[in-house]
């Protein structure tokens, strides 16, 4: 992750690496931390990794902050073999644009 880049929409926070609270505000810093290290993120990620059950709102909440995320649509199998069509939310852009 480049250290030079700031959260600057989704607000400022010293230490990210511990959240305290799953608040929408959390969530948002938590995907995007996971973004900026690893560029995408699926459905299936944020709610394993993250604890985010729902990623679509905070994704739609950055993109309106200014941040460049484009959905691609992915095929995944849960662990029950059940086949869903999930989304990855790819960062195209890593500072915010400013919002229109």
């Amino acid at each position: 992750m480049d250290k030079k880049i700031a959260h600057t929409q989704a607000g400022v926070k010293e230490d990210t690496s511990n959240f305290n609270d799953n608040s929408a505000h959390n969530q948002r810093l938590k995907i995007l931390d996971w973004l900026f290290e690893k560029d995408s993120i699926t459905t299936a990620q944020a709610r394993e990794y993250l604890d985010v059950m729902s990623p679509a709102p905070r994704i739609m909440e950055l993109r309106r902050a200014g941040y460049q995320i484009v959905t691609f649509w992915d095929n995944w199998t849960s662990e029950h073999g059940i086949k869903h069509r999930i989304g990855r939310y790819v960062l195209t852009q890593k500072q915010p644009v400013e919002a229109i």
